[in-house]
């Protein structure tokens, strides 16, 4: 909430009220944890302006989304700021009546209602239109790639990009040609869907994903993984660059995830009404018991070393201190990171059997004999890459079957 209060609040900076004097932001926030935000602007046949909420509504609308989660709303007067009818109704079209909407002013005072009850009778035409509606992601592979008929997926992580080049028959379609997908901006993340067979197993692969310290929220990743099981997709092996709290684990070894430590402080599932799984997700078989059997046995009988741990994740982007790392190390951890855990839940949620691969690219800090890098991290995961395609040519027919 304080974000989007945030958010209305720099808005409301910018209002153009001359006629009124009453100046009035709003934000809100998407199903891919973007913000929105807009402000008042009126004319000289006031009221015939534009309100705070239906700037912000326009700006969702023009980036592609339709779907609110959260909305504030922030007034210049002393008493918290509630839409109007009009608002109200535009508001409706992209939301359900349990969405949260936060009204404030000028004191502290914040009055959150759900929209249920601030329009009680609501009217929206859902699908009027829909036949011009842009396409879903799914339907944009399948039109690209009409023989797809389901598969594993792939999510590649920082430095492993190149594994893609390696699919046979490959269709390759950027992130920001499928409706919904966040556009990574670190280097070493492609932002690329590729599809295609590795060992003679159909595989979509997945060039990169967004991390949480790109200032995205963590449900950013949950219309790509939900994309991945519209696709037929029913196993995802995500694999990450990460730091090893182990001196028995240097860079270049692998390492299969048999559980996780969230310390990012969020969720992907935050403030979803029931659309996605449970309410109350069961995590204690997050990582496939199974398909991870069926990993270790793959690398047994080809002679590849993979070690089992506990990866950590944290917020980033800065690398961890010498004193979090001791912590860690106590806590269990075997590995480090800054990705994994929005995908592994997203996953769950939407029903897929999951398999994560950690390749290390350094020792950690306080264990590291030189300062952390990104540059180190792409530099390692790069020469690492050929050890996981020989992991993964290993396992699929195995993980397939």
């Amino acid at each position: 909430m304080k974000e989007l209060l945030e958010a209305a609040r720099r808005a409301r900076e910018r209002a153009y009220a001359p006629y009124s004097g009453f100046a009035v932001g709003a934000a809100l926030r998407t199903a891919s944890g973007r913000l929105y935000a807009g402000c008042n602007v009126e004319n000289a046949a006031y009221p015939e302006g534009l309100c705070a909420e239906a700037a912000a509504i326009a700006a969702m609308v023009a980036a592609g989304e339709r779907e609110i989660l959260e909305m504030a709303i922030l007034g210049s007067g002393a008493e918290p700021c509630a839409p109007c009818g009009g608002c109200r109704q535009k508001i409706a079209e992209f939301a359900d009546a349990e969405t949260r909407i936060h009204m404030a002013g000028t004191e502290e005072t914040v009055v959150t209602a759900t929209l249920g009850e601030l329009l009680p009778h609501r009217f929206a035409l859902r699908d009027a239109g829909r036949e011009n509606a842009p396409p879903e992601a799914a339907a944009v592979v399948r039109a690209r790639a009409p023989g797809w008929n389901g598969g594993v997926a792939l999510l590649l992580g920082s430095g492993l990009g190149g594994i893609a080049a390696a699919l046979e028959e490959a269709v390759a379609i950027p992130y920001a040609e499928l409706p919904g997908f966040p556009e990574p901006t670190v280097p070493g993340h492609a932002g690329e869907l590729v599809l295609g067979r590795l060992a003679g197993v159909p595989l979509l692969c997945l060039r990169g994903r967004v991390h949480l310290y790109e200032g995205r929220g963590a449900a950013a990743v949950l219309p790509m993984i939900r994309s991945l099981r519209e696709l037929g997709c029913t196993l995802l092996i995500v694999t990450n660059a990460a730091g090893s709290l182990r001196c028995d684990l240097g860079p270049g070894a692998l390492v299969l995830v048999r559980d996780h430590l969230n310390m990012q402080g969020t969720n992907p599932l935050l403030g979803l009404r029931g659309e996605t799984g449970p309410p109350f997700l069961d995590l204690s078989a997050l990582y496939d018991a199974g398909a991870g059997d069926r990993m270790l046995e793959a690398a047994a009988e080809a002679g590849i070393p993979l070690a089992t741990g506990i990866y950590l994740a944290t917020l980033g982007p800065c690398f961890e201190t010498p004193a979090e790392i001791r912590a860690f190390r106590v806590l269990g951890a075997d590995v480090v990171g800054m990705s994994l855990v929005p995908e592994a839940i997203a996953a769950r949620a939407c029903g897929l059997r999951l398999v994560a691969l950690s390749v290390v690219t350094n020792l950690a800090a306080g264990l590291a004999p030189a300062p952390l890098s990104h540059e180190e991290t792409l530099a390692a995961g790069e020469a690492a890459g050929e050890g996981l395609l020989a992991l993964l040519r290993a396992a699929l027919p195995r993980l397939a079957g």
